[in-house]
């Protein structure tokens, strides 16, 4: 199988840009490389990885055979064995990528001089951890017996902020990306960013992003939340965004308390007892060992309660003809996709207060289609549903949709839903009051978690940013790089059919023609 590897940060049409890889190397190839490494790191170690550390291993060393440019990201609890992870996989890359070099010439003759790796922290005490990590791990004695080996045959020197490997020339030297450091003109093939959630953006895309330009170089950023946005959490909310493309590669990886427990029983034992002595809900657990982001700023929804309102019993429903349905469409604009959103509704029974339960039925996700195509593939689809209305934004070309549905739906109620402030704040507001109460509920079964769908739907629901302006409340994606927030407005211009569905209430009075008997 050819193997084509593409820049996962270029853009689309004539911006796409594809790495020069020759057509002989295959994926096959790179598993073994990858799987013969893990054995190199598990000797260096003395000890197997856990489940939870594998695939951030793998990934690593994936990205550095490829040369695929990843910024790779590893948000995982407080002592989850991160630093040890990182340490034992690039020690093992240090020292056998150099040796490996003249075999596989087309994937890793970029390492035939050598392995150059920064350790980067906000501070100089933060760099000292995971750099005293590498420098142990390559000083180790499990390590100097390996590299004792005739096959192998190296030395390690060095001390305080540099240590090189003499006959490979591979090298680890200690950094920080404090503001107001010098640290432009060092060239590395892996940057690793300890701490990252507390990182300078600028110093990390104006100066050490460069550093890898000319290598193909990979960046590796590990930390934990916290309560504000920064390189970290955007670098995050990206890589969830390309994971859930075709095909895509992760680059993102989370290991809670519970993931670490799951592998590490002792690990367990020691966070009950922090629950008791912190609190589950307290700031710091949260931070720690739930990984939850606290953000500074107002988000639509938390990912906890996307949980909470997720029905882990319910798969997507592909048709659906005994009562009614409503739907939400999303027209695209561009670099944007088309959503349709289908939602069943609890007519026969509403809450005390006359609202009804919703449940997401299915979406519809067209994406690099003319409209030409896609009217006809909204009507197909919409044909396996009892639909009663739906809702379309008439801003931008919402209009003429609305209208081309009307001649191809005639027997459903198309409604043309203003996009001024006020307008869509209302079909906000009601949205918010339907997740607040528990009315709304969308499939998440195991096999629907894996549906791309689901995948982009949850990202954009969680990326989304809440704005508050003057008496209206206005959610949006953020202003980043592939963020969308194409399945929120297609969910919302849905549940809108029924904000003035509700029941009617009831009054008593008392009648002076008739009196209560004595």
């Amino acid at each position: 199988m050819a193997l084509q590897v593409v820049d996962e940060n270029a853009g689309t049409d004539e911006d796409e840009f594809t790495l020069p890889v020759n057509p002989e190397i295959s994926q096959e190839t790179v598993d073994q490389i990858i799987e013969k490494m893990l054995l190199v790191v598990d000797e260096l170690s003395g000890h197997p990885l856990r489940p939870y550390q594998v695939p951030l291993a793998r990934r690593i060393l994936e990205s550095m055979i490829l040369g695929d440019t990843s910024k790779v990201t590893a948000c995982w609890a407080r002592q989850s064995g991160k630093s040890e992870t990182l340490a034992n996989t690039l020690a093992a890359a240090l020292i056998m990528f150099p040796r490996l070099s003249p075999l596989f010439p087309n994937l890793l003759g970029r390492f035939k001089e050598g392995v150059w790796l920064g350790a980067f922290a906000p501070v100089d005490d933060m760099a000292d951890n995971i750099y005293g990590r590498i420098v142990s791990r390559l000083t180790s004695p499990r390590a100097l017996e390996l590299m004792a080996d005739p096959e192998i045959d190296e030395k390690v020197v060095g001390k305080g902020r540099e240590l090189h490997l003499v006959k490979s020339g591979s090298l680890v030297r200690k950094q920080t990306c404090h503001p107001r450091a010098q640290i432009e003109g060092r060239t590395y093939h892996v940057v690793l960013i300890d701490e990252a959630q507390v990182a300078d953006e600028k110093v990390v895309n104006k100066s050490i992003s460069p550093m890898l330009a000319s290598t193909r170089g990979t960046m590796i950023l590990t930390g934990t939340p916290t309560y504000t946005k920064g390189v970290f959490y955007k670098l995050i909310q990206t890589n969830r965004r390309l994971a859930t493309a075709r095909a895509a590669r992760q680059n993102h990886f989370e290991a809670t308390w519970k993931d670490v427990a799951k592998a590490h029983p002792d690990y367990g034992v020691y966070i009950q007892g922090e629950k008791l002595t912190m609190g589950e809900d307290s700031d710091e657990f949260r931070l720690s060992y739930r990984l939850q982001w606290l953000l500074d700023r107002g988000m639509f929804t938390t990912s906890e309660r996307m949980d909470e309102l997720g029905d882990t019993s319910m798969q997507p429903v592909h048709a659906w003809h005994k009562s009614p349905v409503i739907v939400g469409i999303d027209p695209a604009r561009k670099q944007d996709s088309t959503i349709v959103t289908v939602c069943w509704v609890n007519w026969d029974y509403p809450d005390e207060f006359g609202a009804y339960e919703h449940r997401v039925l299915n979406w519809l996700d067209l994406a690099g289609l003319g409209w030409e195509e896609q009217y006809y593939r909204i009507v197909d689809f919409l044909a396996n549903y009892n639909v009663m209305a739906i809702g379309i934004d008439a801003g931008g070309i919402g209009d003429v949709v609305a209208s081309r549905l009307r001649v191809l739906m005639p027997g459903v109620e198309i409604i043309d839903l203003p996009s001024d402030r006020g307008a869509q704040s209302k079909r906000w507001k009601h949205l918010m009051e339907l997740m607040r109460t528990d009315n709304i509920s969308w499939p998440a079964h195991s096999k629907s978690r894996r549906l791309k769908t689901f995948q982009r739907f949850r990202q954009q629901m969680e990326d989304a940013e809440m704005d508050f302006q003057g008496p209206n409340v206005i959610v949006h994606a953020p202003e980043e790089a592939g963020a969308h927030d194409d399945y929120v407005d297609s969910l919302a211009n849905a549940v809108y059919m029924t904000a003035d569905l509700s029941m009617p209430e009831v009054y008593q009075e008392s009648n002076f023609l008739y009196s209560r008997a004595a």
